[in-house]
């Protein structure tokens, strides 16, 4: 594996070349990236054929070894790799220890292995046994094992627990890397550890630079300990974590990749991105889909425009209004969904408990006559052939057509937020990107189709900018008009 930073933002992020890979020698991949995370080696609800109506055919997957734990003999005598076995050929493979899009429980690890949760319960799995088993995967690149299960209420004891251990099966891990013929060319990626600690972070980060383990076979680095997986990741917020992931990656070398797999909120990405993160995963939209929701937060920049312009066309009396959380559809007639009270939206309890700002809820009865796409402008099969009402039947009949087409959209989603997001870095946009996601999430309501987003452009007067394709100026935000800003 080969890896190169082209751009560094004045504002944060980078834009890297991921290359050299071992299934894909020639391909170049632009990081920031998503990985496609997998369920037992497949893309969830997705058929190969499907899968590839929404991203390259090379584009690289996300295998968690917890799923293949139990068959690494028949992986063995297959001899072809994961990739090979789950008929994704073409597609480079990261291999991880645990699945971000499963909760871990904590405390079941030992000093001889980890405890990893499959179909059939708990198995703790030595050195020995992972690197069998990421033998037979064949990845292209790899987690070593960590002892990382480790969250804002673990305590000083716990991690330094964590940190020990870790450290004697990251040794073990090198050594078998550098005695085997058969990983020798895939890459080795060691865990970012230290809990919610930021000196123990710092420490960490700082032991795996100065020899404690012999840096020649390390090439990445993947960002572990901040939680254990499944969707309580999507509520940590960018505050909670941008001073722990500094103190992680500020002491490490520059050229080599970092990973950050978790059920990770836009918000949240956004800062990671900012912080020198080059690689996530896409188990948030699959956790958008199995709530049966549709990601709507807008994510393109587009060109400026003038104050008359948006003046003449738009009516700024809704822009105090906030976004409903589980559905922007209207409850009857027509398509305005506010109520007189407090200015506040009528929005189903229970829909709202297990939702987002970044969605709309297909369980929600407002959807059962909207003859509208998911999201207006999305160029993705679901949206071109489907109405939400048609949708919103699907689901409440529980038809397995409905998360099909649920995951069909959330990933095109994702992977354009992710192109856009390296669009911004590349021109110094990332702080604009953010702002136009936070408004328009928490503030915003549709009204003809269209976001605009006032900015500061430096000379005291405010300039507003559309949410197409494109980009504004650069500047600070100062107002935002309705729409929903795709």
């Amino acid at each position: 594996m080969k890896f190169i930073v082209e751009h560094i933002s004045k504002g944060g992020g980078r834009i890297g070349r991921l290359t050299g890979l071992r299934s894909q020698p020639s391909v170049v991949h632009e990081t920031p990236l998503t990985l496609i995370s997998t369920v037992g080696g497949s893309a969830p609800h997705l058929t190969q054929d499907v899968l590839h109506l929404l991203v390259d055919k090379d584009a690289p997957l996300c295998v968690p070894a917890q799923h293949f734990c139990d068959h690494a003999k028949v992986l063995q005598s297959y001899k072809k790799g994961v990739a090979h076995f789950s008929a994704l050929q073409g597609h480079s493979v990261c291999v991880t220890v645990q699945d971000a899009g499963k909760a871990t429980p904590s405390g079941y690890n030992d000093k001889k292995g980890v405890s990893l949760w499959t179909y059939g319960g708990r198995r703790i799995i030595t050195t020995d046994e992972y690197m069998e088993l990421v033998e037979a995967m064949q990845p292209d690149w790899y987690e070593a094992l960590s002892d990382a299960d480790t969250d804002m209420k673990s305590s000083k004891k716990r991690i330094s627990k964590s940190s020990t251990k870790t450290l004697v099966f990251l040794n073990q891990c090198i050594a078998r890397h550098k005695a085997s013929q058969k990983l020798k060319e895939s890459a080795l990626f060691v865990p970012l550890l230290g809990g919610h600690s930021e000196d123990e972070r710092t420490g960490w980060s700082k032991s795996l630079v100065s020899g404690s383990v012999d840096g020649s076979t390390v090439s990445g680095y993947t960002m572990l300990g901040l939680h254990t997986n499944g969707p309580k990741v999507e509520k940590l917020e960018p505050t909670t974590i941008h001073n722990l992931v500094k103190a992680s990656l500020d002491p490490l070398p520059h050229d080599r990749p970092r990973q950050a797999a978790g059920m990770w909120n836009p918000l949240t990405v956004l800062k990671l991105a900012e912080l020198g993160v080059d690689i996530f995963d896409s188990t948030f939209p699959f956790l958008v889909t199995e709530r049966r929701g549709a990601l709507t937060f807008p994510f393109r920049l587009n060109r400026m425009r003038t104050h008359a312009e948006v003046s003449k066309r738009d009516n700024l009396e809704h822009q105090n209004k906030k976004l409903k959380v589980s559905g922007d559809g209207p409850k009857a007639k027509g398509e305005e969904d506010i109520s007189k009270n407090n200015g506040k939206q009528n929005t189903n309890i229970e829909d709202e408990e297990h939702s987002s700002p970044y969605e709309i809820s297909l369980k929600d009865k407002s959807n059962i006559s909207l003859t509208k796409p998911l999201l207006e402008g999305c160029e993705c099969y679901t949206c071109k052939n489907f109405t939400r009402a048609y949708i919103h039947h699907l689901t409440i009949a529980n038809e397995l057509l409905a998360p099909v087409l649920l995951m069909m959209h959330n990933l095109h989603h994702w992977m354009g937020f992710f192109s856009s997001i390296r669009e911004a870095i590349k021109t110094d946009h990332l702080g604009d990107l953010r702002a136009l996601i936070t408004t328009a999430t928490f503030e915003s309501n549709e009204s003809e189709g269209q976001f605009y987003i006032l900015v500061d452009v430096g000379n005291g007067s405010a300039v507003p900018g559309n949410g197409a394709n494109g980009i504004h100026s650069p500047g600070r935000v100062s107002s935002v008009c309705p729409g929903h800003g795709t």
